[in-house]
C-alpha cells in the first residue's frame, strides 16, 4: 500500500462511511477533524501508513500476529508518548484501522460472508470510538488493540453476540464476547450459538471447531451469589464448564459495568442496579472479582 493510498482513502472517508462503521455523530465529526490535520501533516500520515501495512499483511492471520500498532526501533520520527498527548490515545490507529476498512470487507467477499454480517463486524471500530468517549468524555481509542483482532478477519458479530476464530487448549475455537448492545437473554443468545456454529463451518472449513470458548469476568462463579437464579446473567453463566484457572478481573469489572479504568473511587460509583451493588460491595470489603475461561460443546445449539 502506497502513502498516497493511505492518503486517498483517507479523503474519501464522508459521513456515510463513518456512519456504516458504527460512528456517532460526536465521533464521525471528530474524526473528520483528526483527518483534515493527518493528511496536512507528511510525518503523521507515514505513521498511519506504517500502521496500515502491518494491518493489511495481516488480514486472515488468525494467531502469531505483531502488534501491528508498536512503533518499530528504526521508526524514531515519531514518539508514542507525544502522539497521545498531541493528538489523543489511539486516534492515529483508529485512522489507519479507518483506511484499511475495505481491505477486510475485502477479505469478506471473498468468503462469500453476506455484506450485512460484513458490515456489522465492522461498526465494532465504531462502537469501540463510542465506548472510548463513555469511558474518558473524550475522541479517541484505547481498545485498539482488541480490533486488531476483527482486522484479521476473525471477528464476526452475530446477532447479540461476537465471536472470533482463535487457538485455545491446542485446538481451534469460536471464542465468544458480549459487546454492550442489549439484554443478554438465553433465546437471543441460543440463537447467536446456532448462527455461529454454522457460520464458521461454512465460511472457514479449514479450521474446524466443535467447542464454542469465553473468557470473561462474567464467568466468575460469585456472580451466582449476587445476582437471581433467573437472571440472564446467572443463565449464560451456567452454559460454561470453566477451565479451573483464573486472573483478577476487579479492572474489568469496573470497566465493563461502570466504563472506569485506572484507579476508581468506589464510593463514587452509582448503585442503581443489583449489579453496580454487588460489584462495589464485593472491592469495598476487600474481596475481588475474577476472570474465568470455560467452553462447552457446539453440538449444544444444533440446527
Amino acid at each position: 500500500m502506497a502513502l498516497t493510498r493511505v492518503a486517498d482513502r483517507l479523503s474519501a472517508v464522508d459521513d456515510q462511511n463513518l456512519t456504516r462503521l458504527g460512528f456517532h455523530a460526536d465521533d464521525r465529526r471528530d474524526v473528520a477533524l483528526a483527518i483534515r490535520r493527518a493528511l496536512g501533516e507528511p510525518a503523521v500520515l507515514a505513521r498511519v501508513q506504517l500502521v496500515a501495512d502491518q494491518l493489511g499483511r495481516q488480514i486472515g492471520k488468525f494467531e502469531g500476529n505483531t502488534d501491528p500498532f508498536a512503533i518499530p526501533n528504526d521508526f524514531d520520527e515519531l514518539d508514542p508518548e507525544v502522539l497521545d498527548k498531541e493528538w489523543g490515545v489511539g486516534i492515529l490507529p483508529l485512522l489507519a484501522l479507518l483506511a484499511t476498512a475495505d481491505d477486510v470487507a475485502a477479505f469478506h467477499a471473498a468468503r462469500g460472508i453476506d455484506p450485512a454480517i460484513s458490515t456489522a463486524s465492522l461498526s465494532d471500530l465504531g462502537q469501540q470510538a463510542w465506548v472510548h468517549r463513555r469511558t474518558f468524555d473524550g475522541f479517541g481509542l484505547h481498545t485498539y488493540g482488541w480490533m486488531r483482532i476483527a482486522w484479521s478477519g476473525a471477528l464476526y458479530w452475530l446477532g447479540r453476540l461476537q465471536f472470533n476464530l482463535t487457538r485455545y487448549q491446542d485446538e481451534w475455537v469460536v471464542s465468544t464476547h458480549i459487546p454492550e448492545s442489549g439484554p443478554l437473554t438465553p433465546q437471543a443468545c441460543a440463537d447467536s450459538f446456532r448462527r455461529a456454529r454454522a457460520f464458521f463451518a461454512e465460511h472457514f472449513p479449514e479450521h474446524p471447531t466443535t467447542r464454542f470458548h469465553c473468557d470473561s469476568w462474567l464467568l466468575d462463579p460469585q456472580l451466582v451469589d449476587v445476582l437471581e437464579p433467573g437472571s440472564n446473567m446467572v443463565k449464560f453463566q451456567q452454559l460454561w464448564q470453566l477451565d479451573g484457572r483464573q486472573r483478577d478481573g476487579d479492572g474489568d469489572a469496573l470497566f465493563f459495568v461502570f466504563r472506569r479504568r485506572g484507579e476508581v473511587d468506589v464510593d463514587t460509583l452509582p448503585q442503581d442496579t443489583s449489579l453496580q451493588r454487588a460489584i462495589v460491595a464485593k472491592i469495598r470489603s476487600g474481596g475481588h472479582w475474577h476472570v474465568c475461561a470455560g467452553t462447552f460443546d457446539q453440538d449444544r445449539f444444533a440446527g
